[in-house]
């Protein structure tokens, strides 16, 4: 389900029928085991900001306070579907 729900929810956001950051919500909660925090939803926005800027080594400083590059945010939450050309 995690792929293809991600890319559902990808496809809602881009008719607008929801928001990214509940899309988001749903996405880190749903198809996450454990769950992965809401606090975490900013850090998924600009990782797909700069994804689809192309930017994949701008670092982000997590909540944890953990730094990573955008392109392993991207993987590591399996935001793909998200970005301008996913499959959402």
């Amino acid at each position: 389900m995690g792929a293809i729900g991600a890319q559902g929810m990808a496809g809602a956001v881009d008719e607008g029928l929801v928001g990214l950051r509940q899309a988001l919500s749903w996405h880190l909660s749903s198809n996450h085991y454990p769950p992965i925090n809401a606090v975490f939803i900013p850090v998924a926005e600009r990782a797909i900001e700069l994804g689809n800027a192309e930017e994949w080594d701008v670092e982000i400083e997590m909540p944890n306070g953990i730094t990573k590059t955008a392109g392993e945010i991207v993987e590591g939450l399996h935001l793909d579907a998200f970005l301008d050309d996913g499959e959402g």
